[in-house]
């Protein structure tokens, strides 16, 4: 087990680090499109192909984790932090498609491998009990970021152009990797090369069928907005910060019913409102109830939580980071797939339809999570035990 008082000292610099990061994300974020479409001038099929290729570092961070296996999952984390940064301040600089591109892919690598050193971890540094609890509690840091990160570029967008938030948001990012550097190698415990277990299939379902879920929401929830309802830009950044303002108060609270019921009724719970969600969003054509729907169902994606915790009790601490990174590059097979076939559904038969296929999976994850403890139980034991008798344990 952990030291008790090691533990704090590694979540506070987590949450520190986390926080620069996702501020210089979402301060780059609010302008991006913006700034693709107006400085660079990309066309539509541009921006699909761009969109595409942001998704490829995630498809292939089983690889990348296990190319970078030579080093400490801390100084990784650090790197990634850094890395991601410095794809954002590239942004500055790119005054033609191949150089976002370029921008793009180094952001989205570092980006990546950031969302899976972190999870990792935190899982491994806490007790069983506590991880959703502590994630929560990151989550809403992150959550506090996205809402200043938004608010800065809505009060000074009037007279700032784009270029200059790159380089801001870049500083920080930079900043948060030197930040992440105070932490100290080990003091998460070691982490294996590559690992692809079919014991651990519980963990890649979910993830695939999380990716899935996210992907449905991140294309076609927001381009439903725009395209039937004429949501403004306005519009959007209001809803994304009334997101981000229930969410630091949110995410902790799902953490701890995640620590208190469990990943199997938390997951089933979450499943059963999103499948309701996803149903609501193919069928009503009112946008107050739509605007709320949106809100609710990126505050439900809090309980994301639950399927990393679930690999936190069934994988050994010492393949937890690669594990990670494998359920990530699941996760993005999807990633890939979902935005293409559910255009052409949308093209050819109209929006209800690819809501309507997010109702069919978010329903099949439901029902594979509800005998999901009796599935795993031998490798939560046996995860448990491991943990135990392992001396990386005792950082």
């Amino acid at each position: 087990m952990v030291k008790p008082s090691k533990s704090p000292r590694l979540l506070m610099l987590i949450m520190g680090a986390s926080f620069l990061l996702n501020l210089a994300f979402n301060i780059y974020r609010s302008v991006f499109q913006n700034f693709a479409v107006q400085a660079i001038g990309i066309t539509e099929v541009q921006y699909g192909w761009l969109e595409g290729m942001r998704e490829v570092p995630g498809l292939v961070c089983m690889g990348l984790v296990f190319l970078l296996s030579f080093m400490k999952d801390e100084r990784l984390y650090a790197a990634s932090i850094g890395m991601t940064g410095l794809g954002i301040g590239l942004y500055a600089s790119a005054h033609t498609y191949p150089a976002l591109i370029v921008a793009t892919m180094v952001q989205s690598t570092g980006f990546h491998l950031y969302s899976v050193m972190q999870d990792s971890m935190v899982i491994k540094s806490v007790t069983q009990g506590e991880r959703a609890g502590q994630l929560g509690r990151i989550n809403s840091v992150s959550a506090a970021a996205t809402l200043l990160g938004v608010g800065v570029v809505a009060v000074s967008s009037l007279w700032v152009s784009f270029r200059p938030y790159f380089i801001i948001a870049g500083v920080f990012g930079i900043l948060g990797g030197i930040f992440a550097l105070s932490i100290k190698p080990g003091d998460s415990g070691r982490k294996a090369g590559f690992v692809f277990n079919w014991r651990y299939r519980s963990y890649y379902i979910l993830t695939l069928l999380q990716g899935a879920r996210r992907h449905i929401v991140l294309t076609f929830a927001s381009f439903a907005l725009v395209k039937l309802y004429g949501a403004s830009v306005t519009t959007m950044s209001v809803l994304l910060a009334i997101h981000s303002a229930l969410s630091i108060w949110t995410r902790p609270m799902i953490g701890r019913i995640i620590d208190r019921m469990g990943e199997q009724r938390a997951l089933s719970l979450n499943y059963i409102i999103v499948a309701a969600v996803f149903a609501a969003y193919a069928f009503v054509r009112q946008p107050w109830i739509i605007y709320a729907l949106f809100i609710l169902d990126n505050v439900m994606s809090g309980f994301d939580i639950a399927v990393s915790t679930h690999a936190g009790r069934i994988i050994p601490r010492a393949q937890l980071s690669s594990s990670i990174a494998t359920g990530t590059t699941i996760n993005h097979i999807f990633g890939v797939l979902v935005p293409i076939v559910g255009g052409l559904l949308w093209a050819w038969f109209g929006p209800t339809i690819p809501f309507l296929m997010g109702v069919g999976i978010v329903l099949i994850a439901m029902i594979y999570s509800w005998n999901l403890d009796a599935r795993t139980a031998g490798l939560a034991v046996q995860a448990d035990a491991e943990a135990a008798a392992s001396p990386a344990n005792s950082v």
